[in-house]
């Protein structure tokens, strides 16, 4: 384990019971992402991404290995932040009450809640719609609030797993775009999962590519290219893209036995 790595994974393995029989769901699995960087991981259905969070966020603690994250084992809460890929936001509740709700939890007193919510909702661009309902907001809006009600909370490691999958092309891009702003204005730790290898290349100052299930890391690719706004179309780019295309095509094909 290096100094500087905020998040370290090491022979990380996780199974279940299903229908009497063991499952496993992730095999040995070795991870590490410094303090300030971004990190994206890739792979096909079913190879453990998803499970790998949940051990990361600390809903699930059965698994066997080391997994720290500031040299701490994962507890939920605290200074991770998740967010999901349906948002997770409450629809009987309005975006202000959304953003708040763990501000309130952690009993922060009414003068911090409304200055803290206040100031994040400014920042991006929702104060506006602090009275609406999530099914009143476009799916990049809502994205915005899930984003808001992570990080009004000040977390150091932001987890996102499939965050931009049910928009748009270009509110997808408008998104990630508004996803970089926010990584160079806090310099947060991030770890995102996705099917879409460009938003890999995109984001991932780290990107990790899975094997098909029981998951492992079977390539560890540095991009250096991350976030610069004008990358995409760029030669480099293309080309980071069609190696880590080639090489999933190669896994899936081996793992079919083709």
């Amino acid at each position: 384990m290096s100094a500087a790595d905020y998040l370290f994974v090491k022979s990380l393995s996780v199974s279940y019971i299903q229908r009497g029989k063991t499952v496993t769901a992730l095999n040995s699995v070795d991870l590490s992402l410094p303090q300030g960087k971004t990190g994206v991981i890739i792979g096909p259905s079913g190879c453990g991404k998803s499970t790998l969070f949940n051990v990361l966020a600390g809903l699930n603690t059965q698994y066997t290995g080391q997994v720290l994250i500031d040299q701490q084992t994962p507890r939920g809460g605290g200074e991770t932040a998740l967010i999901l890929q349906d948002y997770g936001l409450l629809p009987w509740k309005t975006v202000w009450e959304n953003v708040v709700l763990g501000l309130q939890l952690r009993k922060k007193t009414p003068q911090e809640i409304q200055t803290q919510a206040e100031t994040m909702l400014s920042k991006l661009g929702l104060l506006s719609m602090a009275k609406r309902y999530p099914a009143q907001l476009s799916g990049g809006q809502r994205q915005r609030v899930a984003i808001a009600r992570a990080l009004v909370l000040e977390p150091k490691l932001l987890l996102m797993d499939e965050p931009f999958s049910s928009l748009d092309a270009l509110t997808r891009e408008e998104i990630q775009d508004f996803l970089l702003e926010i990584w160079r204005e806090t310099k947060l730790t991030i770890l995102l999962i996705t099917h879409n290898i460009e938003e890999a290349v995109f984001l991932g100052q780290k990107i990790f590519v899975m094997s098909p299930g029981p998951g492992q890391i079977v390539q560890v690719a540095a991009n250096e290219m991350a976030g610069d706004s004008d990358l995409r179309g760029k030669i480099p780019f293309l080309e980071m893209c069609n190696f880590l295309r080639s090489f999933l095509h190669r896994r899936d094909q081996y793992a079919a036995g083709i």
